[in-house]
């Protein structure tokens, strides 16, 4: 299944076999929790979440996060104060160098760690 959200704060759910969610607006939401979702924010400030098996979460937009369960995957993103991009980062969550459930950023091309 897919799922797409638009506008402020929009929320996108995929469950299933090879479901996509994206939410495209401003703090938007997206979470894959089938097997191998994507779940893909593109807006400010967005959330992707990867917690199904062999996932993968994008945060693509300006100050967006990405978090997976173990195994998973997140590619975040870096943009200018012009809001293009700079640099991108894909990782693996392996439970040492990227934990698990943590959000997760890219700062001056490193991936870093985000409290929440």
């Amino acid at each position: 299944g897919n799922a797409a959200a638009s506008g402020e704060s929009g929320n996108a759910a995929a469950s299933g076999e090879s479901g996509n969610a994206a939410a495209s607006g401003w703090r938007g939401i997206a979470a894959a929790s089938g097997e191998r979702g994507t779940a893909t924010v593109t807006g400010r400030d967005g959330r992707a979440s990867a917690i199904g098996g062999q996932c993968i979460a994008v945060a693509w937009g300006q100050g967006s996060l990405a978090k997976g369960t173990l195994g998973n995957w997140i590619v975040v993103s870096e943009r200018d104060d012009s809001g293009d991009i700079v640099d991108a980062k894909l990782a693996r969550v392996d439970g040492e160098t990227i934990r698990a459930d943590t959000w997760y950023t890219l700062r001056r091309g490193e991936i870093v760690e985000v409290a929440e």
